[in-house]
């Protein structure tokens, strides 16, 4: 019984810390963007890319081999400036439909998000 009490008060501290957004002090290793904004920004990804470009960027997914999206994680796309991907999020390319319906912040995350995959 007693275990039992202590995952309880586990878990109620958790939800507390969380939702009291007192973990959005923390911050990932990547180049120290905080968590919450890392959350955020895989979050607009997996929205909006992960159908073709996949969850981890590689495209191995059945629609990303249909039309050939670009693998992410490849060194002609890691070298890609942040501007000109921003360009292609917005605009399309090729099979890729235009993202306009994104704000700029959100092309910005997403942006940030493939340049850490």
């Amino acid at each position: 019984m007693q275990t039992k009490f202590k995952y309880i008060a586990i878990v109620a501290a958790a939800i507390i810390f969380i939702t009291a957004g007192l973990g959005r002090a923390v911050l990932t290793e990547a180049a120290g963007e905080p968590a919450v904004a890392m959350i955020e920004q895989r979050s607009v990804y997996l929205q909006n890319c992960a159908t073709c470009h996949g969850r981890d960027g590689k495209a191995n997914t059945p629609k990303g081999r249909e039309v050939g999206a670009d693998d992410l994680t490849s060194s002609s796309v890691r070298s890609m400036s942040a501007a000109r991907m921003a360009s292609i999020i917005k605009n399309g390319k090729g099979d890729m439909p235009s993202f306009r319906k994104l704000t700029a912040a959100q092309i910005s995350a997403v942006v940030k998000y493939v340049k850490s995959l």
